[in-house]
């Protein structure tokens, strides 16, 4: 990485965190990187817009905003810790949840499934609790425990077709061909539109043929494969740069037709394809934050948080989810405004003693204060 000059241990519940960030000055973006025992766990960017043009750089502008992107990497990463270590004297199965997708999204899977098991534990019918357990293991190629956990999600929930596809999946890796293909086919009878679960299916009918064939030279991987990968590829969700790299990289290496390359390629984008959640993360971040940070929110933090909660595009607002968060995060504004009037109406007293307006309005929010608080803890319930 270019400039790369940025470097911190970090030191977490027995775990050794290294944390790189630099630049990418052609690129316009500063690049954090997190790896623990020399394995990269996730990476975070920021664009930055350069005061001037990139032959006359301000380094003094770049070095301070990649040292402050830096720090903002490594007190997330704290701050999932000191969250769940607050968590744990509650009992509050939706946090746990919503800490564990954190620690899921962070790849620090032991975590996501320490999360996720409490939720279960404390709601035994969270049906997104054990997707997020299911995912888990499957992302840490713990199969059994994946098949197992989808087999029991079904037992609470719907034949969802995410539930199917993944569980479908989790035979696939298990190697148990009939019933993985059949769990998919079920997936895409429920949704034909489901590309990714087309895509599992492709690739779980290529590794039965193998499996059986006298000559796996004989066997072509199925034109399927290759068609559902382009339709997946053309999801909204994945028309960025890293992510139309690394599909059009494994479209060209299916054309050769070398089984012992394709299949472990094969694999492993189909594990890179597994998701929960994709569009909530800071949403939850948000929440926890609010509910075990330890502090008030800033309004400048809020302000931060504030486009997450904004539809990206039209279709967003045809989910109650859309609303029901975008309701929440206002009520949590309002809290803040609310601590800042009352702080201005501090100042006001303090420069005039005797003037009651002041006085008289923070009698009256004084006694209303800790109602609100109640409020917004009963909602995030």
């Amino acid at each position: 990485m270019e400039n790369f000059g940025l470097h911190d241990k970090i030191d977490i519940d027995n775990r050794e965190f290294h944390v790189h960030t630099g630049t990418l000055i052609e690129n316009r973006k500063v690049i954090s990187e997190i790896f623990e025992k020399g394995m990269f766990l996730i990476s975070r960017e920021y664009q930055i817009d350069f005061r001037s043009e990139t032959k006359n750089i301000d380094y003094d502008f770049l070095n301070s905003i990649t040292e402050q992107f830096h720090h903002i990497v490594i007190e997330e990463l704290k701050a999932l810790y000191q969250i769940e270590s607050k968590l744990a004297k509650y009992r509050h199965p939706k946090s746990h949840f919503y800490l564990g997708v954190l620690f899921l999204k962070k790849h620090l899977y032991d975590e996501a499934i320490r999360q996720f098991k409490t939720a279960i534990d404390q709601d035994n019918n969270f049906v997104n609790a054990y997707m997020g357990l299911g995912i888990s293991y499957l992302k840490s190629r713990k199969f059994s425990n994946a098949a197992n956990t989808f087999q029991k999600a079904l037992s609470v929930s719907e034949k969802y077709p995410d539930f199917l596809n993944y569980y479908g999946l989790a035979y696939l890796f298990l190697e148990e061909y009939d019933r993985s293909i059949s769990l998919l086919k079920e997936s895409i009878r429920i949704n034909p539109n489901y590309v990714e679960a087309q895509f599992n299916l492709g690739v779980a009918l290529y590794k039965s043929a193998l499996n059986g064939a006298k000559d796996p030279k004989a066997v072509a991987v199925p034109a399927r494969v290759s068609i559902y990968l382009k339709q997946v590829r053309d999801l909204k969700k994945y028309r960025v740069p890293i992510w139309q790299r690394q599909f059009n990289q494994l479209l060209e290496l299916l054309k050769d037709n070398n089984h012992e390359v394709i299949i472990p390629q094969l694999e492993e984008f189909q594990l890179k394809l597994v998701d929960l959640v994709a569009d909530r993360e800071k949403i939850y971040e948000f929440y926890l934050r609010f509910l075990f940070g330890g502090s008030e929110l800033k309004p400048e933090t809020i302000e931060k948080y504030e486009r997450y909660f904004y539809a990206n595009n039209s279709e967003n607002t045809r989910y109650p989810d859309y609303w029901n968060d975008l309701g929440t995060f206002h009520l949590i504004k309002s809290r803040s405004l609310y601590l800042k009037a009352m702080t201005e109406f501090e100042k006001s007293q303090a420069l005039a003693p005797n003037f009651e307006d002041p006085r008289h309005n923070l009698e009256k929010i004084r006694s209303h204060e800790k109602g609100f608080l109640i409020l917004l803890r009963a909602i995030l319930k």
